[in-house]
Order: C-alpha cells, then sequence, then structure tokens
C-alpha cells in the first residue's frame, strides 16, 4: 500500500501552512501540517479508519475523511494506492471539499 497526494491535496497544505504562518507562527503552521500528514500516512496501516463521505459520494469513487482536529483528510482507496485529494477546514461550508 502507498500513499499519494494530488495536487488539490498538495495545494490545501500550502494554503494552510500559509494562513497559520500569517495568523500566528511559522513554528505553529509546520506543526499543523506535519500533524496533518502524519494522520494521513497513519493511513497506510488502516486505509478504511476514516467514515464514508456523504458530501462526494456523487463523484462514486468512495471517498473517506479522517478527522485531525478541526480538519478532515479526504481521501479515497484505489488498489494498493491510498489518494489524499483534500485537508479540508471544517469551518469551511462542504461544497468547498475537493475530491
Amino acid at each position: 500500500m502507498k500513499l499519494e497526494y494530488a495536487k488539490p491535496a498538495r495545494q490545501r497544505l500550502a494554503e494552510i501552512e500559509d494562513y497559520i504562518a500569517l495568523q500566528g507562527s511559522p513554528k505553529a503552521a509546520a506543526r499543523l501540517v506535519d500533524g496533518l500528514m502524519t494522520k494521513a500516512l497513519g493511513l497506510l496501516d488502516h486505509p478504511k479508519k476514516g467514515k464514508p463521505e456523504k458530501f462526494l459520494a456523487h463523484r462514486g469513487k468512495g471517498h473517506r475523511s479522517l478527522r485531525e482536529g478541526r480538519f478532515l483528510i479526504i481521501y479515497y482507496l484505489d488498489e494498493d494506492t491510498i489518494y489524499s485529494t483534500d485537508f479540508f477546514d471544517t469551518k469551511q461550508h462542504p461544497a468547498h471539499m475537493r475530491g
């Protein structure tokens, strides 16, 4: 099993880090992003740990979400690969979720 970050997920991580760095400190932003990525890596041991993501069900890929603080790690499984598609801030409307 391997984990791949889709381009939108990588972009979202950069957006999160930039925003938190501007609001607080770069160290806090780096810790947050590291924590999100560490949680995502945990999916390699338990890929179905997250719950089915109803807001992305229409895409038909079986998206799941795993919570880390106020963020959801959005992903789906395809054979031996976990594709992370978004790191979604739950303070946003679900329509902004990237799948």
